[in-house]
This record gives C-alpha cells, structure tokens and sequence, in this order.
C-alpha cells in the first residue's frame, strides 16, 4: 500500500505588485499557518516519510517549517514541474517518487492540486471526496491511500480518501 499527501501551499503575501508570481513568499497568516501545518503533520498518523515539493518561493516557505518538524531523514525532492502544474503534470512526478516512499507528501498549487484530488478518488461522491469538491483553501492537507506496491502504478480513480483538513479547522480542533 501507498499513502500520498497532498498539501497546497499556504498563503502567500500579494503585497508588492511588482514581484513576480513565482517569488511570492508567504504572508504573515500563511507563516503562522505553515508552521501550524508542519506541527500536525509531523505528529499525525500521515506523517511523510518522503516530501516533493514545487520549486516557487511560497510552497518552498511552506515546506521549510515541515522539513524541520520532519527531520533530516525524510528526504525533499524539489520539481520546478509542480508550479502550476495540472493533474496529468502532477501525476508523472508522483510516478517518479521513489518506491522506498511508502508515504509521499507533494506542495504544490491549485487548481492542479484540487483538480488532481478530485480525479484520484475512487468514489467521487464519498464524504471526503465532497468536502474537497467545495475547494481545497491555502494549508490545505489531503490524504489518498491507494493498493499499489510502485508509485508508477498510481492511477486517477484508484484512490481512497482518508483524510482532509484545513488549517482553520485542525487549529480549532
């Protein structure tokens, strides 16, 4: 069995209109969210034991606060193909993670990352799938599991929905 996470960057600060959108880091919510993130991550049953992670500032600022939770024995793959990447995108670099990851944690962004989320549930109509058809915010934390041995082997409507939370409800809980 697999496990993948999937975790859309936290919010970014649109503060100075001439950076451009690649650079964009995170605002001062999206930091405390980060952290937040990275905390409950680290100590939930979904902990990633591999991360990859979208090469733009804003998801490297969200994965730097989970990599130190994380530690150093949990390796980052960073693919410039993850900015704005679309399912199909999304996909091939899953099919690259390494087997010896058994759970896979991407950051990326929307709207690949929610339309990715909705392509790969087995049952569209389940109650998790239907929470993430309502959209996936910044921070957003998604978990699949899927009955495969190989990343590559990884289809869209294959997986099972466990688990998804924003960080507005995970702080409250």
């Amino acid at each position: 069995m697999k496990r993948l996470c999937l975790l859309r960057h936290a919010k970014s600060d649109w503060s100075d209109p001439a950076r451009d959108d690649f650079h964009r880091p995170l605002n001062e919510r999206g930091a405390k969210a980060a952290d937040f993130m990275a905390s409950y991550v680290a100590s939930c049953p979904y902990r990633p034991d591999t991360v990859i992670c979208s090469t733009a500032t804003r998801a490297q600022d969200t994965c730097a606060p989970m990599m130190k939770e994380l530690g150093d024995d949990v390796p980052v793959i960073y693919r410039e193909e993850l900015y704005h990447a679309m399912p199909d995108q999304m996909l091939a670099e899953i099919h690259r993670a390494p087997d010896s990851a058994d759970t896979l944690l991407v950051i990326g962004h929307n709207p690949g990352l929610v339309l990715l989320a909705m392509a790969l549930a087995v049952d569209p109509d389940d109650e998790v799938s239907l929470r993430i058809s309502r959209g996936v915010p910044t921070g957003g934390f998604i978990v699949f599991d899927f009955d495969i041995d190989h990343w590559a082997d990884l289809k869209e409507g294959k997986g099972t929905p466990v688990f998804f939370g924003r960080p507005r409800d995970l702080m409250a809980d």
